[in-house]
């Protein structure tokens, strides 16, 4: 739970709220307690939505509906107001994780658990469909896990959303990994067959660990939704009838939630020794996560003030279900490593035996000596350490991963600890690289290999050398880290400003952020219908003002401040002073996200509506010229001198930057997803890809093809990464490189899961995220793996490289800070 802001409310209704819960896409959630004491989950309404009468008569009807909802697998509606300035709704709280958590830290779950579970979600949804009710929304993270059940949390919320204008511009409510087929086309007619098929995905997640349907933003899930099979790797054969059963097509063809009971009854009552209890069926470290959750929820009562550690005691930061009050920072003290570090192959960090440790995370006493004090700064273990494992091995294919060593918040002070009677080390070396090409690299026939990539060594800070450093947050972590003036910005619910020398956090957002912007030294951030600006330097707030609408995109250059709103809105802002400079209402598009957003870009603003590609000057608005390129998903339209590029559809469009005028056309066989990229040759190329994985490199001056390449299916829209003389493309968990002046295939690589985001290229490397929770770095000149870091959860969004070094956010609720060339080793311990 996170303390209340100043802007957080400190009563609702009659209910005292005693801290934050976290954010949704409904709005922010609080706990908080009745006048007998008992605690309750409060979900706000944000603003956008409470604006909207027609949602407002909606919610009150299905809040209506959900009161009279029984039955024991579901958490109770207590109170709620849909009257209010800021409409509310107030259910029973269940200290417990979700099952989005139980399965992150767990791991998949065993067949008779998934049973176990699956059948009393189904009976949830017999009480909620009796009730009139569509659950909409049903996925991993409205499922919370206690001892004797599942609780099914928010039914009766996302129905209230689904006649708004909200869906009007054809905005899907739910969650695309899990929604039905026929809720992604129109959410407003769904039946109880819908929270079937969302059950069956359920099961799947619960049975892998992964979503049926995985694409890297909600438009690719939903392509993949309405266009594919169900991605079932991994399930078990037992279950595999079920899940064909629940996502079958056809809603009417769906077994009923009293059908899915049925199936399951024989399989949970054929064991004599089985029970209610989750301790019949869950694994141990499950229970004990439910366990935790419990004793640390009881733990809280009301927000106070921190005490800081004492000097003697050591301060374990806490895992991610067992939230803490911010603590002060205190440098945690390094003793001096007597041997080299041992390697650990093939093992994620922390796959281990049992529950998660709730210990300063670092080597074992025995290998380094006595174990260094360490206290969590601002959130739960923020500048943290890691504990790997305690045996070193390397695996059958010769891969070697991470090893067993303490890493921490970047530079120190030389500090003695009075028992090591030395400096803190040099750094740290968590990874083995070979001289061997991996099996996961593959030169093309004729290929040659290339000397090494020159050592990029980060700068010193301070006199002390810079040490890879992995910054804990206590709620997840998404997107792409972004870098501006030394400063790291994560996005965590608000924004996090990280120094890039230290790893410390400088400063935090007090608000919640869906979209950002940096530019000319202000952090520009968006938390739905409200704009705030500070200094990227220390956070000082510089002007904040309130929007009609809701912000899904922001962009920002030469005093700018460009807003996408939902329902087909456009404002620029002064980025001085946040005073609108101009508006408009013509950018509906079907699909809203923030690669097809309104774009600032030489000097212009440019989005898309109706059809056509608009283009007005940034700071008046007044029209310049507008271009059709039809209803199809465009692209971010790129800038080249006179020439604007934009990909639409199966199209790409050379058009001219003054008039509008169309230059060239290309049409390709399927349609194209990745925005245009442009080299910086003498005589330039522009690289485009379509969904089948056709690369095509065409003439930025004609559009004619110069060469094409074929690799395999892809849905992201990821653009080409052009590094010198090579494009780099992802298509599935496989990286290809091309010759961009011929085409000629020069490697490829293939990691052990699909490839998230788009790679980042410089100095001679690359670096890419896979959903086998790594990041993995190859050199660009032979496609050859130099070294690979292992994390607890996927990696979100696409690496970052820059100032010798690369930044990476994961699932594990982590950004790490790794040497470009050495990764988690400083070149000094080569």
């Amino acid at each position: 739970m996170d303390q209340l802001t100043a802007q957080d409310p400190r009563r609702i209704g009659p209910f005292e709220v005693l801290g934050r819960l976290g954010a949704g896409g409904m709005g922010l959630v609080y706990l908080a307690r009745s006048p007998a004491g008992r605690r309750v989950a409060i979900k706000t309404v944000r603003g956008e939505l409470a604006e909207d009468e027609l949602f407002r008569v909606r919610f009150a009807r299905e809040i209506a509906a959900a009161k009279t909802v029984g039955g024991f697998y579901t958490a109770a509606v207590v109170d709620a107001d849909a009257d209010a300035r800021v409409p509310w709704l107030a259910t029973a709280y269940v200290p417990a994780p979700s099952l989005e958590d139980l399965v992150e830290e767990c791991g998949p779950l065993p067949v008779e658990a998934v049973r176990w579970l699956v059948a009393g979600i189904a009976e949830a949804l017999q009480s909620i469909h009796a009730a009139g009710l569509v659950h909409r929304d049903l996925k991993p993270s409205n499922v919370l896990v206690v001892e004797d059940g599942p609780r099914v949390i928010d039914f009766g919320i996302a129905a209230g959303v689904s006649s708004t204008r909200l869906t009007m511009t054809n905005v899907a409510v739910g969650t695309p990994a899990y929604m039905s087929p026929e809720q992604a086309k129109d959410s407003r007619s769904v039946t109880g067959a819908s929270d079937v098929f969302s059950l069956g995905s359920l099961l799947v997640f619960c049975a892998t660990g992964h979503a049926p349907f995985r694409g890297g933003n909600p438009v690719e899930t939903v392509f993949k939704l309405l266009r594919e099979e169900p991605d079932l790797s991994g399930l078990p054969a037992e279950l595999a009838d079920l899940v064909a059963a629940c996502m079958r097509a056809a809603p009417e063809h769906r077994p009923t939630p009293a059908q899915i009971q049925s199936e399951l009854a024989p399989h949970l009552f054929s064991r004599d020794d089985a029970g209610e209890e989750g301790g019949d069926w869950l694994p141990p470290d499950a229970l004990a996560l439910i366990e935790r959750k419990r004793l640390g929820r009881r733990s809280v009562s009301a927000p106070r003030a921190p005490e800081p550690p004492q000097p003697s005691a050591q301060v374990p930061p806490p895992s991610p279900s067992m939230q803490v009050p911010p603590q002060p920072t205190v440098p945690p003290v390094v003793p001096q490593s007597p041997v080299p570090a041992p390697y650990l192959a093939q093992t994620p960090v922390g796959a281990h035996a049992g529950p998660p440790a709730a210990e300063p995370w670092g080597p074992p006493p025995d290998a380094f000596g006595p174990r260094p004090h360490a206290a969590p700064t601002g959130e739960a273990g923020e500048v943290a350490t890691a504990k790997l494992g305690s045996h070193a091995r390397r695996s059958p294919q010769g891969e070697v991963r991470l090893s067993n060593v303490r890493i921490g918040p970047g530079p120190q002070a030389h500090a003695d600890n009075g028992q090591t009677g030395g400096p803190m080390p040099a750094g740290t070396d968590w990874i083995r690289r070979s001289d061997a090409a991996p099996t996961g690299a593959r030169p093309a026939e004729g290929g040659q290999a290339a000397p090494p990539a020159p050592a990029v060594r980060p700068e010193t800070t301070g006199g002390a050398r810079w040490r890879p450093w992995r910054f804990r947050m206590s709620n997840d972590v998404w997107g792409t880290p972004l870098v501006a003036d030394g400063t790291l910005f994560i996005s965590s619910f608000e924004v996090h400003a990280l120094d890039i020398a230290t790893g410390r956090r400088r400063y935090k957002t007090r608000d919640v952020a869906w979209a950002v912007a940096v530019d000319a030294g202000r952090l520009h951030a968006a938390d739905g219908p409200h704009l705030y600006t500070v200094d990227v330097a220390d956070g000082t707030e510089r002007w904040r003002t309130s929007l009609d609408g809701w912000v899904y995109s922001l962009d920002a250059g030469d005093g700018v401040l460009l807003c996408g709103l939902r329902g087909g809105g456009v404002q620029a802002r002064s980025t001085a002073n946040g005073a609108e400079l101009w508006r408009a209402e013509d950018a509906q598009q079907d699909y809203e996200n923030p690669q097809s957003g309104p774009a600032l870009l030489a000097g212009a603003a440019f989005y898309y509506g109706g059809g056509r590609l608009r283009c007005v000057d940034a700071r008046g608005g007044l029209p310049r010229w507008s271009f059709p390129v039809g209803e199809d998903v465009p692209s971010r339209p790129a800038v080249r001198g006179s020439r604007v590029l934009v990909t639409a559809g199966t199209a790409v469009y050379a058009l001219d930057a003054a008039s509008g005028a169309q230059h060239w056309r290309f049409d390709a066989p399927v349609s194209l997803f990745t925005p245009p990229v442009l080299d910086d040759s003498p005589n330039p190329a522009v690289y485009v890809a379509d969904y089948l994985g056709t690369l095509y490199a065409l003439d930025a001056a004609t559009g004619r093809v110069r060469w094409q390449a074929r690799t395999a299916s892809r849905q992201g829209a990821e653009p080409v990464v052009l590094a010198g003389r090579t494009a780099l493309i992802a298509s599935g968990d496989t990286l290809y490189a091309f010759d961009t002046a011929d085409g000629r295939e020069l490697w490829r690589y293939s990691a052990r899961g699909e490839v998230v985001g788009a790679p980042a290229a410089a100095d001679g490397l690359v670096h890419l995220g896979s959903r086998d929770h790594s990041l993995h770095t190859v050199d660009l000149a032979t496609g050859r793996l130099r070294w690979e870091l292992g994390t607890k959860g996927e990696l979100t969004g696409s690496p970052v490289a820059a100032l010798g070094r690369v930044f990476v956010s994961s699932k594990d609720r982590c950004v790490y800070a790794l040497d470009a060339v050495y990764g988690t080793a400083v070149p000094e311990q080569r």
